[in-house]
C-alpha cells in the first residue's frame, strides 16, 4: 500500500507541475507568441522551484492521493447513495449492481443482423454514394439549392430501384 501511495503521489506531483507549466506556456503564447511562451514556461518552472511552488505542488499531490488511494473499500460490501471514489476487487471478485432501473444494456446479447438486412445496408450505402456523387461538387460541397435531406431522399429512391 505504501508503494502504491508513493507512486500515486508522484503521479499527482508531476501532473500538477506540468499542468502549471502548460497553463503558463499557453497564456504566454496567447499574449506574446512563441517568445512569450518560452519566457512564460521558464518563469513558471522557476516559480515551481521556489519553496512556495514546492509546497503548492505537495498540497495538490497529497489531496489527489487521498482521493485516489484513500477511496472507500467495498470488500465487505456497502451501499453507495452518491458519487463515490471506491476500490473494487481489492479482496477478490466483487459485483457492482445498480439498485434501481434496468440492468445495464451492455449485458443484453447483441442480435445478429439477417442476411437480407446486411444486403439492404450495402444497397443503401451504394445508393448514398451515387446520390452524393450527383448532388455534390468535386470539392465536396453541396450543389446550389441542394441539402443533405435531398441526398437522403435520392438515396432512398435509388435503393428501391436496385
Amino acid at each position: 500500500m505504501a508503494i502504491q501511495k508513493r507512486t500515486v503521489k508522484n503521479f499527482y506531483r508531476a501532473l500538477a507541475a506540468s499542468a502549471y507549466v502548460a497553463g503558463a506556456t499557453a497564456a504566454g503564447a496567447a499574449l506574446g507568441g512563441p517568445a512569450g511562451a518560452a519566457a512564460a514556461a521558464s518563469a513558471a518552472t522557476a516559480q515551481l522551484a521556489s519553496p512556495l511552488g514546492v509546497a503548492a505542488v505537495e498540497i495538490a499531490a497529497e489531496t489527489g492521493t487521498e482521493y485516489a488511494v484513500g477511496s472507500e473499500k467495498m470488500a465487505m460490501g456497502g451501499i453507495v447513495t452518491e458519487p463515490t471514489f471506491a476500490m473494487i476487487g481489492e479482496a477478490g471478485p466483487e459485483m457492482v449492481i445498480p439498485l434501481t432501473g434496468m440492468v445495464s444494456p451492455l449485458l443484453k446479447p447483441k442480435r445478429k443482423r439477417s442476411r437480407a438486412a446486411k444486403a439492404s445496408d450495402k444497397k443503401l450505402s451504394k445508393a448514398f454514394k451515387q446520390a452524393n456523387a450527383r448532388y455534390r461538387l468535386k470539392n465536396g460541397s453541396l450543389r446550389k439549392g441542394r441539402t443533405q435531406a435531398d441526398i437522403a431522399k435520392l438515396a432512398q429512391r435509388l435503393r428501391k430501384k436496385m
